[in-house]
């Protein structure tokens, strides 16, 4: 394995069969872990999250142990908190849309997903269980509706790639919705019985205080495969935008103010290579 590494970018503004392994980028010196300061806890906060295992005739390769890591997650963050839904992701595509996102996306804080991830030029693109049917990112606006939406992580290959510089491009109609921050992975994550702690690892550190870039790249940091780990936000100015991103706990999200529509005119990423 090699030595976990990172990279921190403040920027103005063909999909084929998604990986089955998983899903490798230029290394981009040691992670610096930064400082929590402690905050008062926020009261009710909501979390769901959608899983997919198999798939619909076989047109994606199993995730291997998805509904460990999924359950896991649950079993842990529910101990403190407000667990609204676990679903599969059988005909899932409109619920995540904003055809029906109101219905379970947009009625929580925090949404885990776990399944097949990819990109294209314009979007990332998530896998349901539905043959062929795909979630593009240009078709989600999150944080809008209902509770509204703060914090997505998903456990999916590549969907936060910056290599060729289109982040801002797949995400900020999704971001424009007032999504606060994304978690997930700008190459390769792995699917295997040393991994399936992910989600219960990201519930515990989220309780414990972490910020929530750390708690994500210290979850997915596993001892036999190397994970590519990524966490994106976006602001009205750099300094808001990298605020959001190093200092967002699971405890004090809600003090960073959603930013909307016109007022979002930043984007800032860290990314670390092989975990």
């Amino acid at each position: 394995m090699t030595q976990a590494s990172w990279k921190s970018i403040s920027r103005f503004l063909g999909l084929s069969l998604l990986a089955a392994a998983g899903c490798t980028v230029e290394a981009v010196g040691a992670p610096e872990e930064l400082g929590e300061a402690p905050q008062a806890s926020i009261s009710d906060k909501r979390f769901g999250s959608w899983c997919q295992e198999t798939f619909e005739n076989g047109w994606q390769a199993e995730v291997i142990d998805a509904w460990d890591r999924c359950s896991a997650f649950n079993d842990e963050l529910d101990d403190t908190d407000t667990k609204v839904f676990y679903n599969n992701l059988h005909g899932a595509k409109p619920f995540w849309e904003q055809t029906w996102d109101q219905n379970y996306v947009e009625d929580v804080d925090l949404m885990f997903a776990n399944t097949h991830g990819g990109v294209s030029t314009n979007d990332a693109i998530y896998a349901m269980w539905d043959d062929l049917d795909l979630v593009d990112s240009t078709d989600l606006r999150w944080g809008n509706e209902g509770v509204g939406l703060s914090i997505f992580a998903s456990y999916a290959c590549k969907t936060l790639k910056y290599s060729d510089d289109r982040t801002w491009h797949r995400w900020n109609a999704t971001m424009k919705g007032g999504l606060r921050i994304i978690l997930g992975s700008h190459d390769e994550v792995w699917n295997s019985d040393t991994t399936d702690e992910v989600g219960e690892d990201f519930a515990d550190n989220i309780q414990g205080g972490q910020s929530l870039r750390n708690a994500w790249k210290d979850a997915l940091t596993d001892w036999y495969y190397d994970n590519d780990v990524a966490a994106v936000s976006f602001g009205n100015s750099l300094a808001d935008c990298e605020s959001r991103r190093d200092g967002m706990t699971w405890n004090n999200y809600t003090t960073f103010p959603r930013r909307t529509d016109a007022s979002v005119t930043h984007w800032c990423f860290v990314a670390w290579e092989d975990v």
